[in-house]
């Protein structure tokens, strides 16, 4: 099962309030041709989601055929157990024939649900609007998380005072550089979502685990020297199986960098975006791309996410990630009264020629573009 499946089942019109999945555009889809997207995508918060059962699934925006993303992606958000707050966590999907961007948001605070779900509607817009003018990947990234900052800094003061969110963003697009790569992997990060791509050469081979984020810690030796320069202080031991914390008057926060949090930023909370070493898909190996929150990673380290994950076939991803969630929210549960909020997306990439012939008549013309596809990854947008 993919996500598509789960959202052919379970897709109602947007006015339909209580439905799981609801038919509505992300924000990008506006400057899209129409018709040549597929959107997934978290719905806003409202007071009454504070009050949803503990571990319930977060509903969904969805727009476009169902079954036609080319890639194999699975997707789930479960609310954590935390009173007094709604599922903070977000996320998104964005597929076109020659590329996909994905990614997942993290909000904390009392605010927090808000500032992920703005920063999840604006970053792709902004990504996308750059890529589209032709601006290479790292620029384009960099100018619309600019935006981003500038307008929580304007118009959602009050909110992002106090609140903030992590953003880990993907884009996977066509390479060409080499007959033997398929895509190539470009990543972008704030904060503490990971991303992991694994590969393998054959079914008998053990997963290579590549983390391509580093976590943005106050314990980070190059942040915490950052955050000294700015003089800020790091508390080192808060507590026993506690991360490191950065000092505010008002409370102390587990991450380095994010959006919003702007009353830590004279404390050395940085809003500058990180860039991972761009990777790529080989032809030739078995592939996945695993971006989490940090539900996922706080109780599972990489290479048991990907031992898990990896047992299943690609056209399991759905299955696939909600076990990885279901897996995660038990270990909370042994260790703590507290379960954060967990959200994984799990892709597998795919060539026209691997996916399934429901794919190719909901994208009718995704093999044509794919196949005359030029090195287009900067400009896939």
């Amino acid at each position: 099962m993919l996500i598509g499946d789960k959202i052919e089942r379970d897709v109602q019109p947007e006015h339909v309030s209580d439905a799981a999945t609801r038919r509505k555009q992300h924000p990008a889809q506006a400057i899209q041709t129409p018709g040549m997207m597929v959107s997934v995508w978290g719905c806003e918060t409202s007071q009454n989601d504070r009050y949803t059962p503990y571990f319930s699934p977060k509903s969904l925006n969805f727009d476009g055929e169902a079954n036609g993303m080319l890639h194999r992606v699975g997707l789930v958000s479960h609310r954590g157990h935390k009173p007094e707050q709604p599922n903070q966590d977000d996320f998104f999907v964005l597929s076109r024939s020659e590329s996909l961007l994905f990614g997942v948001l993290d909000g904390h605070g009392p605010e927090g649900h808000d500032i992920s779900h703005f920063v999840q509607e604006k970053l792709p817009m902004y990504i996308m609007e750059r890529l589209r003018q032709n601006e290479v990947w790292t620029e384009a990234v960099r100018g619309a998380a600019s935006q981003v900052s500038e307008y929580l800094a304007e118009e959602q003061r009050r909110a992002a005072h106090y609140s903030g969110t992590t953003a880990t963003v993907l884009m996977l697009g066509h390479c060409e550089s080499s007959p033997s790569v398929m895509y190539s992997l470009r990543c972008a990060y704030l904060g503490d979502s990971l991303a992991v791509r694994a590969q393998r050469r054959s079914r008998s081979s053990q997963w290579e685990v590549t983390v391509l984020t580093d976590a943005h810690r106050p314990d980070r030796e190059d942040e915490r020297s950052r955050i000294a320069d700015m003089g800020g202080k790091v508390d080192l031991s808060p507590g026993p199986g506690v991360p490191a914390r950065l000092i505010t008057p008002e409370w102390k926060i587990a991450m380095s960098r994010s959006f919003g949090d702007l009353h830590a930023e004279r404390y050395g909370l940085s809003h500058e975006i990180e860039f991972a070493p761009e990777c790529t898909i080989e032809k030739d190996c078995e592939t996945f791309i695993l971006v989490c929150s940090d539900g996922v990673w706080d109780v599972m380290p990489p290479a048991q996410a990907v031992s898990l994950v990896g047992k299943f076939k690609p056209e399991e991803a759905q299955l696939a990630a909600e076990r990885l969630v279901s897996k995660s929210q038990r270990r909370w549960q042994e260790a703590d009264d507290v379960v954060d909020d967990i959200t994984a997306i799990v892709v597998w990439p795919s060539s026209f020629e691997d996916i399934s012939p429901g794919i190719a008549t909901a994208c009718p013309s995704a093999k044509e573009n794919m196949m005359h596809s030029k090195s287009k990854s900067e400009a896939s947008f």
